[in-house]
């Protein structure tokens, strides 16, 4: 049972829960969906469920649970199972964190803001009403689509030559960002070291031609006894080291951006670097 916050005399519910279902079925009924909330069931065998909300369109039907309390990661998995055995999809409002990440869960946190309710995804924060719209539109999806375009994003900072007899105030690559849909995925050169060649050619050619950008390739360090992918001075080409490139990290600026497809090395990279999620994405994203 949930405890009562104000007057509520439909049902022992508090506000938000309340509120939070109309705003599920104001959106799905935009979808076209039949909606309905507090929809009993029954699995095969013969487990019971209610539904917050249960929208139902030719032979599909969606249940949206709102979790305003705590609740078990497992109570939450048996729970969706039972909604999987009766033929339902089922999309989870959580207030608290904690709630598994799985292909088989789609879920959301949910928070309470001045001017209605706030999801988050990884760390972009979003209106209910978009996150609502993009669940219902097709655009929620778990892990990279198998088709879309994303950005990438190339990061820089000034420094000075470390060189005496050169000095030259040159710039460097700090990392570089890929935006796709509601994630960003991340590497410092230290990490792209390991990056299939046509990502690093990618990079490199969008490089802006009038910035004083050292080189950015493989160079021998006296200091490890080996090579790795590095920055340079523009000037003089010297080895720019990975302790320096953290000097500029909180000072650093996007130079260069562009387009990419989510396909090929760059999307083999994203998958072995990072563990897939939750994301929104817009129309023009999952167009190839």
């Amino acid at each position: 049972m949930h405890k009562v916050i104000g007057n509520c005399t439909s049902a022992p519910e508090t506000e938000h829960h309340l509120r939070l279902k109309e705003i599920a079925v104001e959106v799905a009924r935009r979808y076209g969906w039949t909606v309905e909330t507090e929809v009993r069931g029954v699995t095969p065998d013969g487990e019971e469920w209610i539904a917050d909300v249960l929208a139902r369109k030719n032979n599909a039907k969606v249940a949206i649970e709102i979790q305003w309390s705590p609740q078990t990661p497992e109570e939450t998995l048996r729970r969706q199972e039972r909604y999987r055995k009766s033929g339902v999809r089922c999309l989870w409002l959580f207030r608290h964190a904690g709630f598994p990440i799985a292909a088989e869960l789609p879920a959301v946190q949910v928070s309470a803001v001045d001017d209605g309710y706030a999801t988050r995804l990884s760390d972009i924060s979003m209106p209910l009403q978009t996150f609502l719209d993009a669940a219902f539109d097709g655009r929620l999806k778990f892990g990279l689509p198998s088709i879309g375009k994303a950005v990438v994003q190339i990061k820089a900072g000034d420094i000075e030559c470390w060189k005496s007899q050169c000095k030259a105030t040159t710039k460097i690559i700090t990392g570089i960002d890929v935006i796709f849909g509601s994630r960003t995925y991340s590497w410092i050169v230290k990490t792209l070291d390991g990056a299939p060649p046509s990502v690093l050619h990618s990079v490199i050619e969008n490089l802006p031609k009038n910035l004083n950008i050292g080189t950015l390739k493989k160079r021998y360090s006296n200091t490890i006894g080996d090579r790795y992918l590095s920055n340079g001075c523009y000037r003089c080409d010297s080895l720019i080291g990975q302790h320096f490139e953290s000097e500029v990290w909180y000072s650093d600026e996007i130079i260069s951006s562009f387009q990419i497809d989510i396909s090929g090395d760059w999307r083999r990279m994203i998958e072995q670097e990072y563990e897939p999620e939750w994301a929104v994405y817009r129309v023009n994203e999952l167009l190839c």
